[in-house]
């Protein structure tokens, strides 16, 4: 008995697309026109070699294929069917031939489509990733074979491109993601960065800069008349301080996660560094500096947006002020003299906290709690809280410090005091 073919018109196709409903209709011989619910309209001919098993070979997609290129795709199918070859597994072959063939430039672009994104990496991270691969690894090593890329490759590419022990870090890294993509694709059966030692190309790592934690008498002597570094970076200053946050979570805080009534900050996961979004209690003094920042920045989407014309306009619009932007402030007033305490940066407000909230009796417990600092496996599993009490209550303590410091006001009988002439041991402690 002869096989019904030919069973789909266009018309049929069509309407079904439009309706958007999950079908499967057969043309007959095996060739079936599948909808999925997500409107995904695939071509699938089934099959069986001799008596074995059901297979399913995937054709294309629909438009992409229309139905009569379909079934010339399924007829040419049937004619190895017919010779005892499996179509499947010479589309999975053909493929992993075309792989092998991959330029690291190619290998770069699948990378980035299926591994890079906002979803694994905080953005920061992306950009930088990218910029290792535009301006380091791709001049260099793009167009070649994926399979003859050697360690030595490896090594020249960071003598050749001459960056600091830091950076290099980071391109090998960078480097290293990629081959590890190429192995989990078969391309590669080996990671060539792996047994590439940095120490070996460009000598012993340099020391660490070490993180500062400001004294009180420093506080009291920087927080009164903070203003000299313009009213937003002041503002922006103090709420680093008081709220522990990162630099960069401020920095591209928008009106909508604050919630000044209720004195809560939500800081989203693509602007935490742990992509995992946290919230941060509002002391009333901190919600009143939140408030003056809301009046400055008028009509813009951001607590902080960007000042200059340029930026906005590359960034297509209303933005956030750069990531630098504070430390550039306090750079500059270092360099004309109007700061005469330690040199410090804006990330060292995490160390100054830590240091004091320390001095206050908050365990170190809650004083990582209130850095939003992972505690382990095994609390981010089990303490899925939102709003964590040990953080309002270790911030409000280190808040009424910071206002005392601000305002001249005595220090807060909880503060334990330490010798002007000894720097606590955070201060010699790198913070994240």
């Amino acid at each position: 008995m002869a096989k019904l073919t030919h069973l789909l018109s266009d018309i049929q196709i069509r309407n079904w697309v439009s309706k958007g409903a999950a079908i499967a209709r057969s043309d007959g011989d095996g060739l079936t026109f599948t909808l999925s619910a997500a409107g995904t309209a695939t071509w699938v001919l089934r099959y069986r070699l001799g008596k074995g098993r059901r297979r399913e070979l995937t054709i294309g997609n629909y438009p992409d294929v229309s139905l009569s290129a379909a079934r010339e795709k399924a007829r040419v199918a049937r004619v190895a069917i017919d010779e005892g070859r499996d179509p499947a597994i010479e589309k999975q072959e053909e493929k992993r031939r075309t792989q092998a063939a991959w330029t690291l430039r190619e290998l770069i672009s699948d990378y980035r489509e299926k591994c890079l994104l906002p979803t694994e990496f905080a953005q920061d991270t992306i950009d930088y990733r990218n910029r290792d691969y535009d301006q380091v690894i791709i001049p260099r090593l793009g167009a070649r074979p994926v399979q003859r890329i050697t360690p030595i490759d490896i090594v020249a590419m960071i003598e050749d491109c001459n960056r600091t022990w830091t950076v290099s870090k980071r391109i090998l890294t960078s480097a290293s993601q990629l081959f590890d993509h190429a192995c989990g694709l078969k391309i590669i059966a080996a990671n060539p960065c792996t047994g590439v030692k940095l120490k070996a190309i460009k000598g012993p790592r340099p020391p660490i800069r070490k993180r500062v934690m400001l004294l009180e008498d420093e506080l009291r002597e920087l927080l009164p008349d903070i203003d000299f570094i313009g009213t937003e970076n002041a503002l922006a200053f103090l709420i680093l301080l008081a709220t522990c946050v990162r630099g960069i979570e401020l920095a591209r805080a928008k009106k909508e996660h604050i919630f000044l009534d209720r004195g809560m900050w939500w800081v989203p996961d693509e602007s935490v560094k742990t992509r995992r979004g946290f919230l941060v209690p509002l002391t009333p003094v901190v919600v009143e500096w939140f408030r003056a920042l809301f009046e400055l920045s008028g009509e813009s989407r951001y607590v902080l947006p960007a000042r200059q014309e340029r930026r906005r306009r590359n960034k297509g619009g209303d933005t956030h002020v750069g990531e630098t932007t504070l430390w550039a402030a306090i750079r500059r007033a270092f360099e004309r003299h109007d700061i005469e305490i330690r040199k410090f940066t804006p990330h060292d407000t995490r160390s100054t906290a830590k240091g004091h909230l320390r001095n206050m009796g908050v365990s170190w417990e809650e004083s990582e709690v209130a850095l939003n600092h992972k505690l382990g496996e095994l609390d981010d599993i089990y303490d899925v809280r939102e709003e964590r009490p040990e953080r309002r209550e270790a911030l409000e303590k280190w808040c009424e410090f910071i206002v005392a410091c601000k305002t001249g006001a005595p220090t807060p009988a909880f503060v334990k005091k330490t010798p002007n002439n000894l720097i606590h041991l955070f201060s010699q402690t790198k913070v994240a």
